[in-house]
């Protein structure tokens, strides 16, 4: 009975651990598979595809803005480092069982043969020191015969052996191998991915940072159903093992308060001790579940506090981005308000229809303008250097066509309240002195002359071509049409 005091205290600890377990552990129809090797495997392979997915979905959401912080990133860890415990007591309860069950009928059969195979090799041999020579022959051959057959049983049983007792071994092997294998749990600390920049303009920009936000949200959201998936497998299994340990420890109490009389006392010892070991291992598979199961909850929750944040940041986003777009328009329709006023007054005040599609012409021509520089400097991403391009683009065109730009101006300059009209008898500076003539037609880049000479002056038939220019080259004298006269004279 003395032996048994130091297990009561043990099992007054298992005691308490297994009333945690049961109140913390959640109802489930699930029944946890039986405790195999295969079985240990699988589930550590759900906790590693776990890991690798929420690692992957971590590390693609930061770069959107770094939302998973390292103590995130610590606790995925930590939770597969839980897993990792769990299966290797698992692998130590299922070397226990191994070792502790009886063994079957065919190998006890083997280990019996061998055992009086041994005891008879023993006695041939001391028969062949004494037997007569005449015998001695023939022990020789017997003792040969049963080594013979005593080797083939050795082989028997290590065959045997490896299959029944082998296993354990090798899955923790593979356990270590599978550990061995992720560098994370060989690293202290977990640097955050760093931020994505946007490239492009504030527009591009939101939208951009609008398909990565949405698309971080699904991540999220196959992360959190893949979360909840394993937390409740782990919470399945939590529950089995604490009914397990629960009903070994109320097995125990009724081995030590009412100890069997029927049962050789030597053999319940040894049940007694046998339960307390498994009601041990199974206590040091509880405990990394438990944690395990803790910090999947935890992860969960921070899962849901990411989810309302990315909806939080989508909404931010798409209210900046139709601000953006809101301003844009704005500024376009105040350009083509102004090309409504620009058509008004040009049909209002202005009665000459040539004149009138001309105006209405360059109207057309600067309010596309307008509206193409308000939406590239919108769009741009660098502008000072696309100020820089278009001023240079613009030197180099102002400087290529410089006489056609001289001759527009002109245009508008003979446009003026007194400039040259249709019809006006004007005096013109060319290159080999004045042409006085009448006009009869001013176009974009010229203006054309009937050739007027003598005095009275006369129309000569030719036609004068001057370009739009000479109003600002030259000096000119105007005369209305119908007008008396003195001749056209050369200005001062």
């Amino acid at each position: 009975m003395r032996t048994w005091i130091p297990a009561l205290l043990a099992l007054g600890l298992l005691a308490i651990l297994t009333a945690g377990a049961a109140a913390d552990a959640t109802r489930s129809d699930k029944t946890s598979p039986p405790l195999t090797a295969d079985a240990v495997l699988a589930a550590l392979h759900s906790s590693i595809e776990w890991y690798q997915s929420a690692r992957v979905t971590m590390r693609d959401v930061n770069r959107t803005g770094a939302l998973f912080t390292v103590e995130d990133q610590e606790t995925a860890r930590h939770t597969l480092e839980r897993a990792f415990a769990v299966a290797h007591a698992r692998a130590a309860l299922l070397k226990q069982t191994s070792a502790g069950s009886d063994k079957p009928p065919a190998q006890q059969r083997l280990a019996d043969a061998r055992a009086g195979l041994e005891v008879a090799i023993g006695a041939e041999e001391q028969w062949v020191k004494r037997a007569p020579a005449s015998e001695r022959a023939a022990a020789r051959r017997r003792l040969e015969l049963e080594r013979a057959r005593l080797d083939i049983m050795k082989q028997l049983q290590g065959f045997n052996t490896s299959l029944t007792g082998g296993a354990p071994t090798d899955l923790s092997q593979q356990i270590d191998a599978l550990e061995q294998s992720i560098p994370e749990l060989r690293a202290s600390a977990t640097t955050a991915e760093p931020p994505a920049t946007d490239s492009g303009s504030r527009t591009f920009g939101l939208v951009s940072r609008l398909f990565r936000v949405r698309q971080s949200r699904a991540s999220v959201d196959q992360l959190a159903a893949a979360t909840d998936t394993l937390a409740r497998t782990v919470t399945a299994d939590t529950k089995t093992v604490g009914e397990e340990l629960r009903g070994l420890g109320v097995q125990l109490s009724s081995m030590a308060e009412n100890p069997d009389s029927a049962t050789p006392a030597a053999d319940a010892e040894r049940d007694f001790q046998g339960g307390l070991a498994r009601a041990k291992a199974l206590a040091a598979v509880m405990v990394p579940l438990r944690e395990q199961t803790s910090l999947l909850r935890r992860y969960g929750q921070d899962l849901k506090r990411w989810r309302d944040a990315l909806d939080t940041e989508t909404a931010e986003v798409v209210k900046s981005l139709a601000l953006d777009l809101l301003r844009l328009a704005l500024v376009i329709a105040l350009v083509l308000i102004g090309a409504g006023v620009w058509r008004f007054l040009t049909l209002r005040y202005i009665a000459d229809a040539s004149r009138r599609r001309v105006l209405l012409a360059v109207r057309t021509v600067v309010v596309t303008i307008a509206v193409g520089l308000v939406i590239v400097f919108h769009f741009a991403t660098e502008l000072t250097a696309l100020v820089t391009a278009l001023g240079f683009a613009a030197a180099g065109i102002a400087f290529a066509l410089q006489n056609v730009i001289l001759a527009l101006a002109g245009y508008f300059a003979m446009l003026s309240p007194h400039g040259i009209r249709v019809g006006d008898r004007v005096s013109l500076q060319g290159p080999f002195g004045y042409v006085s003539g009448e006009v009869v037609d001013i176009g974009f880049v010229r203006i054309r002359l009937q050739e007027l000479s003598g005095d009275p002056p006369r129309p000569t038939g030719r036609i004068v071509v001057f370009p739009n220019s000479v109003v600002f080259t030259g000096t000119f004298f105007k005369q209305a049409a119908g007008e008396e006269a003195e001749p056209l004279r050369r200005s001062a």
